[in-house]
């Protein structure tokens, strides 16, 4: 049985469509091909693919794609290239060279110190013999100075030349590690796509592949930018999708998409378990009394309260319920080494209401807040928001998933010339005969202005509401404020003048019967 020809054809990307947990990619590779069946191999391709989203195609006259499959070799290649290892083989010879030089140079320093200390050795003996004074005695000195001289230098120069053998030592040392370390042998994981194409006429013909491979994600952040113009205020929506990957491959100038789509996601619901309700008498003390709890209750609104919506319905929650698909206007470089890069996919100039608010309980800070209801076909994608005024960034914000034609709020910082200050007296009574208990609370807000300029502040306070009949809550006096009864929210419309503080109160009082514990 003969084996079908091989070739082996080079691929470009032609497409890279990130999900939010992995990446599809899309090669093009053109070859020739000969009658009958042809094993064309594609390089390039990263080991951790998905093989069972390998899907190959071929277009030409003729010809189909029989098989394809993604094989996977191990090479064990050494660290550093033919050329570079003859260059550190050459920086070797060198080293070894000149550490040679200096050992021979310091052989020859120690054998003249010696000599030098031979001579100071005979002269001693000689003096020794020589009688005292005259001109003998004055030859003797002068002698041995300039032989203790010419010691001195000797010495001064052996030490320099034994620090100049160390340091050739060390560069040699060096020289023979890089050496081990470029002729070390390590792993190379390689992957290639082999399709057998089968072709009726020889003929010039295009594959198409696509797979799947994880190492590739990527999540959406905005930029939001509040600007003025002609007494307008205009808020500045850039929409970029930050994309990691460490697949293996470099995708340079490739043309790429930003999908919410999740195809490795369950398609069947899961399975629903019985939930059993027992029912039980309730016990003599707990129907003499009656234990009341406080909580935070979430209040369920969609899109902005202050807005205005130009859809009748609003869509799902996270990507509106279908997926959503975006793509940025050139071609990005995505390269494989996990770090993120970031591609504008989408920008938008929306007119906006800006108000400065403070939730006085929750924070004694004031917030800038602007709303604007998005327009355009594409969504706004649930994710962090980097939000400016002017040509200043002023901090960082969370925009949830917002659908076309529905008004959002976006916070852009806080408003530094506002303080707010809230203090809460209470009164506590109860009826001698009945046991009614009495709670009377006054809320007293001070809202300071720091600035120059006058300002219109939001404040936002909120009030007890019951869910029991044993329990009675009433406004006793709401401050001129707007009150909200179904939620028990309370809205006031400050203005504050210039280096002026002005001070706002309202009260509640809670009735509650003899039996009832409360929490608080």
């Amino acid at each position: 049985m003969t084996e079908p020809r091989r070739l082996e054809a080079p691929s470009t990307v032609a497409r890279v469509t990130f999900f939010e947990d992995r990446a599809e990619v899309e090669r093009v590779a053109t070859c020739r091909v000969e009658p009958g069946v042809t094993l064309v191999v594609v390089p390039g391709v990263t080991v951790v693919l998905d093989d069972t989203s390998l899907v190959a195609r071929v277009r030409g006259t003729g010809a189909r794609v029989l098989a394809a499959r993604a094989v996977r070799r191990v090479r064990e290649l050494p660290e550093l290239s033919a050329a570079e290892v003859a260059a550190v083989e050459a920086d070797l010879k060198r080293a070894t060279q000149r550490r040679a030089r200096a050992e021979r140079q310091v052989s020859r320093r120690e054998a003249a110190r010696e000599r030098l200390a031979g001579l100071i050795e005979r002269w001693a003996v000689a003096v020794r013999r020589a009688p005292r004074g005259g001109p003998a005695a004055a030859g003797c000195q002068a002698a041995y100075a300039t032989v203790d001289s010419a010691l001195g230098e000797t010495l001064a120069a052996l030490g320099r030349d034994r620090g100049e053998l160390l340091l050739a030592r060390e560069d040699e040392e060096r020289a023979r590690l890089r050496l081990a370390a470029g002729r070390r042998l390590h792993p190379r994981y390689e992957a290639t796509l082999e399709l057998q194409v089968e072709a009726a006429a020889a003929g010039e013909v295009e594959l198409r592949m696509s797979y799947r491979a994880p190492c590739a994600l990527w999540r959406p952040e905005h930029l939001a930018r509040l600007t003025r113009a002609d007494g307008l205020e205009e808020l500045e929506l850039t929409t970029i999708a930050t994309a990691w990957q460490a697949t293996g491959e470099e995708w340079r100038d490739v043309p790429v998409r930003f999908s919410t789509a999740r195809p490795a996601q369950a398609d069947a619901p899961p399975l629903i378990t019985d939930d059993v309700l027992v029912l039980r008498r309730k016990s003599d003390e707990e129907r003499q009394r009656v234990v009341v709890e406080a909580r935070d209750q979430v209040i369920a609104v969609t899109g902005a309260a202050g807005g205005v919506r130009r859809v009748d319905e609003m869509p799902g929650v996270d990507d509106g319920g279908e997926p959503q698909w975006f793509a940025p206007a050139r071609p990005a470089t995505i390269p494989s080494d996990g770090h993120p890069m970031r591609v504008a996919i989408g920008a938008a100039r929306l007119p906006c209401t800006v108000e400065v608010v403070a939730y006085p309980e929750r924070s004694l800070a004031a917030y800038v807040r602007a709303t604007a209801t998005l327009q355009g076909p594409a969504p706004l994608l649930a994710g962090p928001v980097r939000v400016g005024r002017g040509r200043e960034i002023c901090g960082t914000a969370t925009l949830p998933f917002v659908g076309p034609g529905e008004p959002f709020e976006l916070s852009l910082g806080a408003d530094d010339a506002l303080r707010v200050r809230r203090r809460v007296d209470e009164k506590r009574e109860t009826t001698a005969l009945t046991g009614t208990q009495k709670v009377t609370r006054t809320v007293s807000l001070f809202v300071s202005n720091l600035g120059s300029d006058a300002r219109d502040l939001t404040l936002k306070e909120r009030v007890p509401v019951s869910e029991i009949e044993d329990v009675q809550i009433a406004l006793v006096d709401r401050g001129g404020a707007e009150h909200d009864a179904r939620d028990g929210f309370l809205r006031f419309a400050v203005a504050v003048p210039g280096n002026a503080t002005r001070e706002l109160a309202y009260a509640y009082r809670i009735e509650a019967a003899a039996k009832v514990v409360l929490p608080f």
